[in-house]
């Protein structure tokens, strides 16, 4: 038997879809030069495994970059912060047979001022999958 696993670039459609529907910025996987701030954009940074004895399980590690306009002030990097938090507590939507179990935030990574003016500030998030139970 063969199990349907999730892809980097599934789970990143999937997140790129809620930030689109549920924030006013312009959302992106790959950041055209000309791309004008505010905007974010996502990324899938890692996999492991995180099976238990029942249960094949994933968890990938994603980025969320939030990139402000040039400004002295963080205001409008922490709103943008707030959005897409806010974003993705709606659910995922995987493919069948796959399972999003957890998606749970793991704060605030980073945050600098860019040498463009721009504050740019990266959540994580930790997305746990579950696709099939194991048989004997």
């Amino acid at each position: 038997m063969m199990y349907r696993k999730l892809g980097f670039a599934e789970l990143a459609a999937a997140v790129l879809q809620v930030l689109r529907e549920n924030t006013a910025y312009d959302v992106y996987d790959a950041v055209p030069e000309d791309a004008e701030s505010p905007f974010l954009f996502a990324e899938v940074v890692g996999k492991r495994d995180s099976s238990s004895k029942t249960t094949w399980k994933e968890t990938f590690v994603l980025h969320i970059h939030c990139i402000a306009k040039p400004s002295h002030a963080r205001t409008e990097v922490y709103q943008m912060i707030q959005k897409a938090e806010e974003a993705m507590t709606a659910p995922l939507e995987l493919p069948q047979g796959v399972e999003c179990l957890t998606q749970t935030e793991t704060g605030v990574q980073a945050m600098q001022l860019d040498e463009t003016g721009e504050w740019h500030a990266v959540l994580g998030y930790e997305i746990m999958t579950s696709y099939g139970l194991k048989c004997k």
